[in-house]
């Protein structure tokens, strides 16, 4: 009974940590900033590119 009881706790310390590492993660502010800088231009640039691409491969009339 005691292994379990001590898988256990190593069980819930391992949730725990990775319950505090994901919280640590959301309050990190400036890393969290720096992240969403670069998501509208990643966009941007995967619509531009979309949007050549359909322009060289949509048909045209002669």
């Amino acid at each position: 009974m005691s292994s379990e009881l001590e898988s256990e706790i190593a069980e819930t310390r391992e949730h725990l940590g990775e319950t505090v590492d994901a919280l640590a993660a959301k309050l990190d502010v400036k890393t969290r900033a720096k992240q969403a800088d670069k998501t509208p231009l990643v966009a941007a640039a995967v619509a531009v590119g979309g949007a050549v691409l359909a322009y060289l491969v949509w048909p045209r009339k002669a």
